[in-house]
């Protein structure tokens, strides 16, 4: 078996690209193009909701010196958290050993 000249490869291994790169594009514009026709068709199904007058007119609060007084908050004790404490270790004193 022949080994393939390197000229032949550059090539061969160019075309690759430009075929699987032009398949790509048409694929991304076809799902892209679906897509955006499904953006519009659902615009067109809901009709935008309209405002009218009596909906931007909304009714006055009552004046504030004939308000109730709001509630006082209400606190309710909570016992405190009880504080971290390091569980005791004893210390080993190090072996030392001599070398000779």
């Amino acid at each position: 078996m022949t080994t393939p000249r390197p000229r032949a490869v550059v090539i061969g291994s160019l075309s690759l690209f430009v075929v699987l790169f032009v398949v790509l594009t048409f694929e991304l514009s076809a799902s892209a193009s679906t897509s955006a026709g499904k953006t519009q068709a659902t615009r067109r199904a809901r009709p935008a909701p309209a405002e009218t007058k009596t909906d931007a007119i909304e009714p006055e609060e009552p004046a504030a010196e004939f308000a109730e007084p709001a509630p006082e908050p209400k606190y309710e004790y909570a016992e405190p958290e009880p504080e971290y404490v390091e569980p005791e270790v004893e210390e080993v004193p190090p072996v030392v050993t001599s070398s000779s």
